[in-house]
């Protein structure tokens, strides 16, 4: 069975994108998966493959402006020729797999966001602007917002795990002698 090595670093990233020219520097990725299951994460867009070296060089091609029609006999790019010469360049790609940056969702914005950066968990939290809102110019909005996220936080302290187990105990009864329950336990040790 072929294996891939699965590449974090930004050393292979930056080659990828062509930022910096092969070999990359060596790491200290360690995660290998199959090479079928890394072939889906390159054909899903997720990967590419790393660069093992990048060939430049130059080649003749047919005129992008007059597609060498022979009447134009004075063409701007090709001087009548009905050929071109562009410059290209050639990855050879390797078996491994780098995770790359996702495009910009600002089109305006040249810079391109890391792999990790779109898979950052969000958490609801209560901010201060709620609070304001809630309690101050009493939006009823925000105030549902801060009552639901109590909720939220009660229920996972509540409960553990998929089946919903419970895992806090019933509070023992009011008890004088023993001195168990709420009006009589002040945390004395017993």
């Amino acid at each position: 069975m072929s294996v891939s090595r699965v590449h974090y670093c930004t050393g292979q990233e930056s080659v990828v994108l062509g930022e910096q020219e092969p070999p990359a520097k060596k790491c200290r990725c360690r995660k290998f998966i199959s090479l079928a299951a890394a072939t889906k994460l390159v054909k899903s867009g997720e990967a590419s493959w790393i660069v093992v070296e990048r060939k430049r060089g130059t080649q003749e091609v047919t005129c992008s402006l007059c597609n060498a029609d022979p009447e134009v006999k004075k063409c701007a790019q090709c001087g009548g020729s009905g050929k071109q010469t562009v410059n290209f360049t050639d990855n050879i790609p390797g078996t491994d797999i780098v995770y790359t940056s996702s495009e910009s969702v600002d089109p305006d914005e040249k810079k391109k966001r890391k792999w990790l950066a779109p898979k950052t968990p969000r958490v609801a939290t209560i901010e201060e602007n709620h609070i304001y809102l809630a309690y101050i110019e009493e939006v009823k909005e925000a105030y549902d917002r801060i009552e639901e996220y109590g909720r939220l936080i009660l229920d996972a302290r509540c409960f553990v795990g998929k089946d919903r187990i419970p895992c806090i105990k019933p509070e023992p009864a009011n008890d004088p002698a023993t001195g168990q329950g709420r009006d009589y336990d002040f945390g004395r040790v017993i």
